[in-house]
């Protein structure tokens, strides 16, 4: 625990070297977020404090920094401030109105951040479209630092992490699944399966991905294999349909010939992943999530506009619907904090209202670069930003994954790529 804390506190230490001696910029910020993302969600404050990772300190020193950014709202991202003033309404509603208050309302110190991050990354997209290429050889620089984590847990064991306790998922009976450097194998499944489009982009050639673009893809899938994340890997079919529906001929054939490849190699070498050994227990699996989700809609429609409060799922089932447990290999027991289900987490602890707003948030940007491509054509970038979100909404199904800072770092990166994707700047980069 002293490790994790010393780490924390020399990531703060080197951002704000790096952020004044870049000459305090909006692009220092962003960058030193993305490349140093896999100790964005190192603790800093306790649970009891609202349970602030390093992502979140940067962002609200950052919103100190530029609080003039914050003052004034381009015409073209006024939805989203509306929107954003309607969510935090209703959290905070939902917050007062909810049995544990106080940790409930502790717990919007934990949303707020995401928003200060996607204001600046927009502002700054607006004025630098080419921090968009940086940000992405960012993210592609983590796959390859959860590689080396991944490797060497292989070799030395599991205590090759940030984490003192990882999740209990990790260890199976069909075998280990490796975290990388997360606490849980599925989320890093999920990292994996979003970078993995992002490998497809050919900066040079926009919408052309070469054979070395179809290569690390490749590679990033296999990799994706060894963290045994199911709902991760139905996500990554997913944006593959999506592509090969809408995308250029090039990628259409490359997913065509993957897919075949895979169709006939599988079955020789699929006792050595244990992605393919888990998909065998589906029909187990869902039994017991279908009976979560049954107990947390029910907890949906007794608060169905303002929810019980964001943050309070695991309070609340603890006082009210004990039998939402995990029963360790120790025998101990394990209170859910989320209902296996990143839209009931939502709808539970957020309501109604809640849940369309944030929904609104993915879809309204998703829609809008959709039609532009189909209005515009050559938009192709974006294509690729739609697949990766994608992923994670298909993979959201199964687990709630905003929890952890870094998914939500790349999740928002991508929304603001998309929102930014409809801009004339933007587009005459990618023609």
């Amino acid at each position: 625990m002293l490790l994790l804390i010393a780490l924390a506190g020399i990531t703060l230490l080197l951002f704000f070297a790096f952020f004044f001696k870049s000459k305090c910029t909006r692009e220092a910020y962003l960058l030193f977020v993305v490349y140093f993302f896999p100790v964005m969600g190192l603790g800093v404050t306790s649970e009891a404090y609202g349970g602030l990772k390093v992502f979140d300190v940067l962002a609200y020193f950052s919103f100190i920094f530029f609080f003039k950014d914050f003052i004034l709202i381009s015409k073209q991202n006024r939805v989203y401030f509306y929107l954003f003033n309607m969510l935090m309404v209703i959290l905070f509603a939902g917050s007062l109105h909810s049995e544990f208050v106080k940790h409930s309302l502790l717990s919007i110190l934990s949303v707020l951040p995401i928003f200060i991050y996607s204001k600046l990354m927009l502002k700054e997209l607006s004025l630098n479209p080419e921090i968009r290429t940086k940000l992405i050889r960012g993210f592609q620089l983590s796959f390859f630092i959860a590689v080396f984590f991944m490797l060497m847990q292989i070799l030395i064991g599991m205590q090759f992490t940030f984490y003192p306790d990882l999740n209990p998922n990790i260890n199976t009976s069909e075998g280990n699944r490796y975290p990388g450097f997360l606490g849980d194998s599925q989320l890093n499944a999920l990292f994996l399966g979003m970078t993995s489009f992002l490998f497809l982009a050919n900066f040079k050639k926009i919408g052309k991905p070469n054979l070395f673009n179809f290569t690390l893809f490749v590679f990033v899938i296999i990799v994706m294999f060894f963290s045994g994340g199911r709902s991760a890997f139905l996500g990554v079919c997913a944006g593959l349909v999506f592509l090969l529906l809408f995308y250029r001929w090039r990628l259409k054939y490359f997913i065509s010939f993957f897919v075949i490849l895979a169709l006939i190699i599988i079955p020789f070498v699929k006792d050595s992943f244990i992605l393919f050994q888990r998909l065998s227990g589906l029909d187990e699996s869902f039994q017991f999530r279908s009976y979560i989700w049954k107990e947390a809609y029910e907890i949906y429609n007794n608060h169905k506009f303002l929810g019980i409060g964001v943050g309070n799922y695991k309070d609340y089932v603890e006082r009210y619907s004990s039998d939402q447990y995990y029963v360790l290999e120790d025998n101990s027991i394990l209170i859910m904090d989320q209902p296996e289900n990143g839209y009931l987490k939502i709808l539970t602890e957020a309501g109604l209202f809640g849940f369309i707003i944030t929904i609104l948030f993915i879809i309204i940007p998703v829609a809008k670069a959709f039609y532009m491509h189909f209005a515009v054509k050559k938009n192709y970038m974006v294509l690729l930003f739609i697949a990766s979100i994608l992923c994670w909404m298909v993979s959201f199904n199964s687990l709630y994954t905003l929890s952890d800072r870094r998914v939500v770092v790349l999740l928002t990166s991508l929304i603001c790529f998309v929102i930014k994707s409809d801009t004339s700047a933007a587009f005459k980069t990618e023609n």
